[in-house]
């Protein structure tokens, strides 16, 4: 029952009505097949191996694909005319029914023995951590759909990161230029942005495609006398290097929230929705709660 519902609305005589039924009309779930983009895509965290709850080998060996989207919080949607969905408290999905002690990019996700109870991994193989330890990293991501096209594969776009997301802003720029403004909801955790290396083309939708692929991320930093800087979370950069854990820019992703700490990001009181003014710019952050 998790993922996301693609309905079509029409107002018929002055009220708003559910199609029904709608070529559009689709379910994205926890088992919908996607692909993996950007620098994570193909990364060795990413590849799983791993025998599925009908005794069936199974598992991506690629690390090119993965099966579904998870505890979906808040949203975005682009100029272009798509959905991104953000992949919030997915460690709550994995447990063991293993012996287990986590690891160091375990322990910095929150994934635990039991999760949050729902207990998936009792069922299916493929969400228990230690028999299948890289499905944790396939999830953290924010999901970009099409609903226009529903034959289309959703993509979880690495660039952008992998924490707990609440929620992706786009905003572009008079020059086209386009941001994405990212919280990671959970206490003392960062704000994120990622600003796209290509420009949004308003009259091409096929030419911004793949804009979420290539860009840079940016972590935030801010300094008691109210001044503050984006810190590019670029492997090789800030001390993001193998030496400190960081062999690729797809570990740095991977890792999103490791290489915050690594180059001093701010910790935050749960930031949860942002907005941005439309004529101004300012980006307006909600903080909800650190006890």
């Amino acid at each position: 029952a998790h993922g996301v519902s693609v309905k079509e609305v029409r107002k018929v005589a002055g009220l708003w009505a559910v199609v029904r039924p709608s070529p559009l009309a689709r379910r994205v779930t926890s088992n919908t097949p996607m692909t993996i983009s950007g620098p994570a895509a193909g990364h060795a965290l990413m590849k799983t191996s791993y025998t599925d709850e009908n005794g069936t080998p199974a598992g991506d060996p690629t690390g090119m694909n993965v099966r579904g989207t998870v505890n979906n919080c808040a949203h975005g949607h682009t100029p272009w005319g798509t959905y991104l969905t953000c992949e919030e408290n997915w460690n709550g999905n994995f447990g063991t029914v293993l012996p287990f002690t986590a690891n160091g990019i375990e322990r910095r996700y929150g994934v635990s023995a039991t999760g949050a109870g729902y207990r998936w991994y009792e069922a299916d193989p493929r969400w228990d951590v230690r028999k299948n330890p890289n499905e944790t990293n396939r999830f953290g991501w924010v999901v970009e759909i099409d609903p226009w096209n529903p034959n289309s594969v959703p993509v979880k776009r690495t660039a952008l990161g992998r924490f707990k997301h609440e929620g992706a802003w786009v905003v572009v720029g008079a020059d086209n230029s386009v941001a994405i403004y990212l919280g990671d909801d959970e206490r003392n955790e960062y704000i994120y942005k990622f600003v796209c290396s290509a420009k949004f083309n308003p009259t091409n939708r096929a030419a911004n495609r793949n804009l979420l692929d290539s860009g840079t991320l940016y972590v935030a930093k801010f300094n008691s006398d109210l001044t503050g800087r984006w810190i590019p979370l670029v492997w090789n950069q800030n001390g993001l290097t193998a030496a400190n854990g960081f062999a690729s820019q797809g570990e740095v992703v991977i890792k999103a929230r490791m290489a915050g700490d690594r180059v001093g990001a701010t910790m935050m009181d749960r930031p949860e929705w942002i907005a941005v003014h439309p004529v101004t710019r300012e980006a307006y952050i909600r903080l909800t709660n650190n006890n």
